[in-house]
């Protein structure tokens, strides 16, 4: 019977690319529930329900399955090995067709309807920035009502609600707690009782109070069209996507559901001149560039609504620059939620950070930052790494294979792409090895703003940087690497200190 106690031992041979989906994404759950010596899954018993739950259904498939079961090429982790957290496991989404049942378990005569929840005009609902992270959950709950899931589907929502839980994007002290521990609890038995298919049902006092929650919160459009705005940048080839995004935009204003008391107005009138300037040109890219789109808005006289005006009302786009204390208290800065040894080191930074590393050849540097790469790979997104120094060579194979820096979503290359879009973080090992100079860096951020980058540099015994210093007070965090030591300063932390691992 598998245990916390020897489940890496028993699966440590298991492909789980071969296996049913849902005990892949078990056995995703485990990793995040084993860190800190199994501390998520002894502080909380929802978790600890959910992966005995889990054990016992991995336990009845190898027992089924022990003679054909494929082997893994390369071994698994230890938990003591494994990230402080599971940010990285890629989120499947859920199927918009509802998964049905297979011809022997189909029941017989028509399934019941369930009820027809109120017609949503009904609803309290209020605009807002951004849903929040409570909300989204019910809705998604409430929205499985009636409809048949699978194991998987289950237990994507579950690992999900968790992770939120234990990263705090749900907190105790939530609006809706009670709501979101009776939800986490059904979804538990209705996990722990099902095989394959189950129809997700909820009784009409509970839904009726989900559906409540779920409509009293509605994302205003101005965001939606910014968000669309911001994924385009830096993409080749999307003309069509383009397009459509400014007929929708002029739309949005023509019907009045977007209007110059919105308070995103300047933003996406910003955003339209862009996609404008951008559709009217043979430019590969469209490419987002504040002091760019300042200078379009009185080139052009493109406005989305007649208007010359700078985002705080001037004539004066120097005047952008400015804006009141409480408004920059309303801001919403959002960070990458970093945990772990690397948090201990460099704090949890904000979406698009930038840092330098720094120390003598030798010093352990490019070990210390393959190793952030792939934790960063394996919670929290797409990472490249331009090994432009060393290259597709054995000494890069060697250390990518002495400290199990590989993942999914961890990319190698010997050179800085053209186009980084696809990525939400880039190290460049090293900077002066690509020829890049602090105006390379810059022109970087400015043109993806959502992706980070971790600069490499070598220094001299004097403790200069093969390059310029003046980088050093352009980046958020900066990493001094000394004697297998790392240390940093910045904005997120000061002074932490980690040993690197050597592996």
């Amino acid at each position: 019977m598998l245990t916390i106690q020897n489940y890496f031992n028993q699966v440590e041979n298991i492909d789980w690319e071969q296996v049913p989906a849902a005990l892949s994404k078990g056995h995703q759950l485990v990793e995040g529930a084993s860190q800190n010596n199994w501390s998520a899954y002894h502080s909380n018993a929802n978790i600890q329900r959910v992966v005995e739950a889990y054990f016992q259904k991995l336990n009845d498939y190898l027992e089924k399955n022990k003679a054909s079961l494929p082997s893994q090429a390369a071994p698994s982790q230890s938990p003591k090995n494994l990230p402080s957290q599971t940010k990285s496991l890629p989120q499947r989404a859920i199927s918009k067709q509802a998964a049905r049942p297979s011809q022997g378990d189909k029941p017989q005569g028509p399934a019941p309807k369930p009820k027809v929840p109120p017609a949503e005009d009904t609803y309290e609902t209020t605009p807002v920035e951004h849903v929040d992270t409570d909300v989204q959950f019910i809705r998604r709950y409430a929205a499985m009502h009636g409809k048949v899931k699978s194991q998987e589907q289950i237990l994507n929502l579950l690992h999900g609600l968790q992770k939120a839980i234990l990263e705090r994007r749900i907190r105790k002290d939530s609006p809706y707690a009670k709501e979101i521990e009776l939800m986490q609890n059904q979804l538990i038995k209705c996990y722990e009782k099902m095989d394959q298919m189950v129809e997700v049902k909820i009784d009409s006092k509970n839904l009726k109070r989900y559906l409540e929650i779920a409509h009293s919160q509605e994302g205003m459009l101005s965001i939606a069209i910014l968000k669309a705005y911001v994924a385009l940048n830096g993409k080749k080839d999307i003309k069509d996507r383009a397009q459509k995004l400014y007929e929708r935009m002029k739309k949005a204003v023509q019907s009045g559901r977007i209007t110059k008391a919105d308070p995103y107005a300047e933003k996406l009138n910003e955003a339209f001149v862009t996609i404008k300037t951008y559709l009217d040109s043979d430019a590969p890219y469209l490419s987002i560039n504040k002091a760019q789109l300042n200078g379009l808005m009185g080139l052009l006289g493109e406005d989305l609504f007649g208007q010359k005006k700078s985002l705080n009302g001037s004539d004066d786009p120097e005047n952008d620059l400015v804006v009141g204390s409480g408004e920059l208290l309303r801001m919403d800065f959002k960070t990458i939620g970093l945990q772990g040894k690397y948090a201990e080191l460099i704090g949890d930074p904000s979406v698009g950070f930038t840092a330098m590393v720094y120390g003598l050849p030798k010093s352990g540097k490019s070990t210390l930052c393959l190793d952030f790469a792939r934790h960063l790979a394996e919670h929290h997104g797409r990472v490249l790494y331009c090994a432009v120094e060393e290259g597709f060579g054995y000494t890069l194979k060697e250390k990518i294979e002495r400290i199990g820096a590989h993942h999914p979503n961890l990319f190698i290359t010997e050179r800085v792409p053209e186009n980084l879009s696809d990525y939400d973080f880039v190290f460049i090992d090293s900077v002066s090895k690509a020829a890049m100079d602090v105006e390379d860096l810059e022109k970087l951020q400015r043109q993806y703003p959502d992706t980070s980058f971790v600069f490499i540099y070598h220094t001299t015994k004097e403790g200069k940087f093969k390059g310029v210093n003046s980088h050093a007070h352009e980046v958020d965090v900066i990493i001094q690497v000394e004697k297998g030591q790392a240390s940093s300063t910045g904005r997120f932390n000061a002074g932490g200190r980690m040993k690197i691992q050597n592996g």
